[in-house]
């Protein structure tokens, strides 16, 4: 079986950037791990050629009436094959101003109705970041969050500092960690979806009571899960809950629910 990987890199200068040059050495990692006859199939878009604008115009015509209404879906139209086609995901992206770039930025706010239906639960997704310093926790748990409530899951993440790889040592810890990743990216497609957290499940009963509560002003949204049974469900896959994670997840939606009734909602302080 032919493994397909997706790469979407959100580094301005592309293959010839740190982030690039990290995705090829993994990537050489994984042609070395499959028979000749099946070599991975690698798609990747830079986020930084697609054209999507200065910004998300945040119209939210993606979740009233569906991601064809976006004015920029067309543009979006290569990330959407990346995304549809993978077997597993990779994001990888330099660390701006300790986040993400804003080329990758961009793409993910363009991509928001995801955030309400899902279309990608059970696929893997493996993580990169580089930095001349620091800056990977918050890079990386970003895009962690941001994918996961796209229905990916986690496998892998690597954060790597550009200058040490000047250091032999420093290389060659990275080289092993890439080994690393390689050998989990080749499983995973055939490993089971990980249960779900206690997050994961307060999540999806949150976007429930966003998606329900906004049935009038976003149909797109609310047909999505009517079709999918999820409005009913404890999770957006057939894989069983935790019942303790899921216990305290059904404690805080209720109680989400009771503070949007009594309308006891308080401006966020810190």
């Amino acid at each position: 079986m032919v493994l397909r990987v997706g790469v979407i890199l959100g580094s301005g200068r592309g293959s010839e950037s740190t982030t690039g040059r990290v995705v090829e050495d993994l990537v050489v990692r994984l042609a070395a791990r499959a028979p000749a006859s099946s070599r991975p199939v690698v798609e990747s878009v830079a986020a930084n050629d697609i054209d999507l604008g200065p910004s998300c115009p945040a119209c939210l015509s993606c979740m009233t009436s569906g991601e064809a209404a976006c004015p920029n879906y067309d543009p979006a139209a290569p990330v959407r094959r990346v995304l549809d086609h993978a077997d597993v995901m990779v994001f990888a992206t330099p660390v701006h101003s300790f986040q993400v770039s804003a080329s990758m930025k961009r793409l993910i706010d363009h991509f928001a109705y995801l955030i309400h239906r899902p279309a990608y639960v059970g696929k893997p997704a493996v993580l990169i970041s580089t930095a001349a310093g620091g800056g990977h926790d918050a890079a990386l748990g970003y895009l962690k969050t941001a994918v996961r409530r796209w229905g990916f899951h986690t496998v892998a993440q690597l954060g790597v500092n550009g200058p040490a790889l000047a250091r032999p040592a420093y290389r060659l810890k990275v080289e092993r960690a890439l080994d690393e990743v390689a050998d989990t990216m080749v499983a995973a497609p055939g490993a089971p979806e990980p249960r779900p957290t206690v997050a994961d499940l307060i999540g999806f009963r949150v976007a429930r009571i966003l998606v329900d509560a906004g049935r009038a002003e976003g149909p797109a949204d609310a047909a999505y899960w009517d079709e999918r049974g999820w409005f009913e469900a404890d999770w957006w896959s057939d894989r069983k809950a935790p019942f303790l994670a899921n216990r305290v997840a059904r404690r805080v939606e209720a109680k989400i629910r009771t503070s949007i009734e009594r309308g006891a909602g308080e401006p966020y302080r810190g």
